[in-house]
């Protein structure tokens, strides 16, 4: 992106990222929501029974966009992690994997795996494991001892994308990608300065990944910066960052989650600060538009926060709030 589209893009993000108490009547961009106080076309697909029933977090769409994964677990910190399934069609809401304490599934392209974050209860980081889609099958991907966060699956399925320790000692988190057929684990992109590389999406096609950056813990400086979206070519090159934002105590939190299926669009989320909510955006790659997609009332707060959120096939979009529900909305055409 050129320099004065990326000073015009920032300019147009800066006045768009407000607080939830602070959005107005209307906003502009590529897809508007009827109504920005809560009415964005939310449809609800999953809700718990009561206040003490387990909640769903972090959903993914199947490949043909007919059923959705979700880590399902104990309140917003729960960490007693199962897997469950729910079929949009028939509304049949199945567990598939019980007590491993799973977060951030990812179902594989062609539907016969599922990728997820295992965290191991007494030890530091987290784990990558695989399970069919049935439930069978669980095993743990042999990375090591180091931390791996976030998982994402390539294109073409044999390829997963994630993030984590890599060399010696606790430095900052790498953008990594393990091929599952030659066992071979590479380093997409090294931190740089006081950063930790908090997720890397890869686009459909393979060519690009999207990534999101976060000021390394204990380590940071007034001047570092959140970065929100960049982008990176999948052979490591060209590393380009697209919003950025001023860190203020542990302000501006959020990253891409997802690609449009015709690589048009990245999907992100973004919270200008603690205790305001995080809502979804979209990114049109080509021209560099950015669009809001839901909204943050004030009367909500952060139960109407997005946590999780999957692109379909059918042009829906996929989300769970703080709270646990599940909501599809229609994706920018």
């Amino acid at each position: 992106m050129r320099r004065s589209a990326a000073k015009l893009l920032f300019a147009v993000l800066a006045a768009a990222a407000v607080r939830c108490e602070d959005v107005a009547t209307e906003v502009s961009g590529p897809y508007v929501p009827p109504q920005v106080k809560g009415d964005d076309g939310r449809r609800l697909v999953w809700k718990p029974k009561d206040e003490y029933e387990k909640q769903c977090y972090e959903p993914d769409f199947s490949p043909d966009g007919t059923k959705v994964v979700a880590s399902y677990r104990d309140g917003v910190f729960g960490v007693d992690g199962d897997l469950a399934i729910l079929d949009l069609k028939t509304g049949e809401f199945k567990l598939i994997l019980e007590g491993n304490f799973a977060t951030r599934p990812q179902w594989s392209p062609n539907a016969e795996w599922i990728v997820y974050e295992c965290k191991n209860p007494g030890r530091p980081g987290r784990r990558i494991w695989l399970v069919k889609s049935d439930g069978s099958d669980n095993q743990k991907i042999s990375l090591g001892d180091k931390a791996r966060y976030v998982p994402y699956w390539g294109p073409g399925g044999d390829r997963i994308y994630f993030v984590g320790h890599y060399a010696e000692g606790r430095e900052p988190l790498y953008a990594l990608w393990y091929d599952l057929e030659t066992k071979e684990l590479g380093v997409l992109r090294k931190p740089v300065n006081e950063f930790n590389h908090n997720i890397a999406v890869p686009s459909p096609g393979g060519d690009k990944v999207a990534l999101g950056l976060m000021a390394r813990y204990g380590r940071v400086k007034h001047t570092v910066e959140f970065v929100v979206l960049a982008f990176i070519d999948a052979d490591g090159t060209d590393f380009e960052v697209i919003w950025s934002e001023p860190y203020e105590g542990r302000a501006g939190a959020g990253g891409p989650r997802d690609w449009s299926p015709d690589g048009k669009y990245v999907l992100f989320s973004y919270g200008p600060s603690v205790g305001t909510g995080t809502t979804l955006w979209t990114y049109e790659v080509d021209n560099g538009v950015v669009g809001q997609l839901t909204m943050c009332p004030p009367e909500k707060g952060r139960e109407n926060s997005a946590r999780g959120y999957s692109w379909g096939p059918n042009g829906d979009i996929v989300f769970a709030t703080d709270d646990g529900w599940l909501y599809l909305i229609k994706a920018p055409e």
